[in-house]
């Protein structure tokens, strides 16, 4: 899946004294010798900072200025005026807030770029009853298990220096362009699907990032190309690449399932197929991650440890409170659409794959859940899966279902449904 800016919410400040500044050396607080201890210039910082990463499993590690992403904010100024972002409130924020680390922390310096593999592995055979999930969820929360060694390695970064760091640490949490950043910090180049893209490990990969107050020796930018290929562009199911690098959200299979809050618009519901949450598909193509990808050596990214590749639809469909949907996907970044928008997915990949064995699970959702997202979702994929109990089911729903873009699901389904459904729609119309 290409990956959008996703949980604004998971952001931490940490500011610990370990050896304040001696009188006179505030310029350079990485100077600040311990007794013993040598002053550190920004190459061995950089090469402390490499040691410890890698240590802590990061497969990348980078290093920018913490200057303005004066590329970054023009890219974004146009895809913002071209109203790309759809109903994202955070990625429609001024383009100076987002492109500027300095906004984020003052006292910013330079941006250490780190890049965590989530490679699961490949994609099994859907089981017949499974809704698909993209790679990057198949096991625990990103944020959270990423956030825990970010802070980790700042503390032991300030031990090891022998000085006080001033750090912000995040991933895919705080208003920052963070694929620009990385990208200039040298972790890859952007792709046209526009995932940055690493020469050695392919995209598969989350970025994670420390804002620090120290100045650090810098990378040479990410530089690269994908040629003549246009593979992922070709195999976008809803064509939502619109040109190299270029991606227009609304039409996007990752933000119709994931970001998006309302109803997934009908013309594109066929383009979800079986996925239910997120899409890999220009990832699935791309020649890089084909020769690339590596399995992820983080045990929480694996398909045992969260939601793995498929969730049983009619499990799914069956959650009605919010504290059952917390118990069940609660430590997964599976949360992010919300009980009703995940249950809406599950209603797409039903109707779509035409699962016979989810028409009773779906009448109880059109019949009982709280939701009218939930409701009118259910009435379309009974639509699309047909039969006579489905039809006769939609006309009683339509007799009292009191929310009016709801009704005008049953409608449509009935309209659609198989077996003489529109003779029965015009039959309704004319009574």
């Amino acid at each position: 899946m290409a990956i959008f800016i996703r949980n604004v919410q998971h952001s931490v400040i940490v500011c610990i004294d370990c050896m304040r500044p001696q009188e006179g050396t505030i310029g350079e607080p990485m100077i600040v010798k311990r007794e013993g201890q040598k002053a550190r210039g920004p190459r061995e910082v950089r090469r402390v900072l490499e040691e410890k990463a890698r240590a802590k499993g990061f497969d990348l590690v980078g290093v920018t200025s913490a200057r303005p992403l004066a590329q970054g904010a023009i890219r974004l100024k146009e895809w913002q005026e071209a109203g790309m972002a759809a109903d994202m409130i955070y990625m429609g924020r001024p383009v100076e807030l987002l492109s500027d680390p300095r906004r984020l922390q003052k006292s910013a310096r330079s941006i250490v770029s780190l890049g965590v593999s989530y490679y699961p592995g490949e994609h099994p055979e859907n089981p017949g009853s499974g809704g698909r999930v993209a790679r990057y969820a198949w096991g625990k929360d990103y944020h959270t298990v990423i956030r825990k060694r970010l802070i980790s390695l700042r503390v032991e970064l300030e031990k090891t220096l022998g000085c006080r760091i001033k750090a912000r640490a995040f991933t895919d949490a705080v208003p920052l362009l963070e694929r620009s950043a990385a990208q200039h910090a040298g972790l890859g180049f952007f792709g046209r699907n526009s995932c940055l893209i690493n020469g050695e490990i392919g995209s598969y990969f989350f970025i994670a990032d420390l804002i620090l107050d120290l100045k650090v020796e810098t990378d040479v930018e990410g530089t690269g190309t994908c040629g003549k290929c246009t593979r992922c562009m070709t195999a976008c199911p809803s064509g939502a690449i619109k040109a190299p690098g270029v991606v227009d959200s609304r039409l996007c299979i990752s933000y119709l399932t994931i970001e998006n809050r309302g109803r997934i618009p009908r013309k594109l519901r066929k383009a979800v197929g079986d996925w239910a949450f997120g899409c890999d598909i220009c990832q699935e193509v791309c020649p890089y991650n084909k020769r690339k990808a590596t399995v992820s050596r983080w045990p929480e990214f694996s398909a045992n440890s969260g939601a793995g590749p498929y969730i049983e639809i009619m499990e799914v469909l069956y959650i009605r409170t919010d504290e059952e949907f917390k118990e069940r996907f609660g430590d997964t970044p599976l949360t992010r659409p919300g009980r009703a928008g995940l249950l809406r997915n599950c209603c797409v990949v039903a109707g779509n794959v035409k699962l016979k064995e989810a028409v009773p699970t779906l009448i109880s959702c059109l019949r009982d859940d709280a939701s009218s997202l939930v409701r009118g979702h259910a009435a379309w994929a009974l639509g699309k899966i047909g039969g006579n109990v489905a039809e006769m089911v939609l006309r009683k729903a339509l007799e009292e279902e009191p929310d009016g873009e709801c009704r005008e699901e049953i409608e449509y389904a009935l309209r659609s449904s198989h077996d003489g459904g529109e003779e029965a729609f015009r039959h309704l119309s004319m009574s």
